[in-house]
């Protein structure tokens, strides 16, 4: 039903709202981005189906989810990527373009980093947080899942992230 759209769109906005991970201005894109119910129904459904689908690949499901965030002006990394991070940590990867790219780069990584939504940046940004949590856990450092991987990610870049 129409009531269950805005109750994922609230949700979802909710999530958003409860860390600092995505700038204002991205999360007041989604928010405007959710004003009518055709959005709303259509971001809930593409959402749940992203993160759990399993009619199709994951890349067609995070493709659709990409299509739908541009079609409501929402289409950042950070918007795409917080969902799956945030509820499947121990796969997903969240993607801060900069911050990323320079750990990428520090690490010899290649990301094939585009600013629009596609399916091989973020397949090589899995890949890249897999290959960091393997490093990691090689050397000691038991990270528990890409909370701790991109927490890594940070801490490595210049210092920038930390004023």
């Amino acid at each position: 039903s129409s009531k269950n759209y805005g109750e994922v769109c609230t949700r979802a906005l909710k999530l958003v709202n409860a860390t600092n991970l995505i700038f204002p201005n991205e999360k007041m894109a989604l928010k405007d981005g959710l004003k009518t119910a055709e959005h709303k129904e259509t971001f809930a459904t593409v959402l749940v189906d992203l993160l759990y689908g399993t009619s199709d690949e994951y890349e067609q499901r995070f493709m659709r989810f990409a299509s739908v965030l541009e079609e409501i002006g929402s289409a950042k990394w950070t918007t795409a990527t917080y969902f799956p991070f945030f509820v499947f940590p121990q796969k997903h990867m969240f993607l801060k373009p900069t911050v990323t790219q320079e750990a990428a780069e520090l690490c010899g990584f290649e990301i094939s980093y585009k600013p629009q939504l596609n399916w091989k940046t973020y397949e090589r940004v899995l890949a890249f947080s897999k290959w960091l949590f393997d490093e990691l856990t090689e050397r000691g450092l038991k990270p528990r899942d890409m909370i701790d991987v991109q927490s890594f990610i940070w801490c490595i870049g210049p210092e920038s992230y930390a004023a």
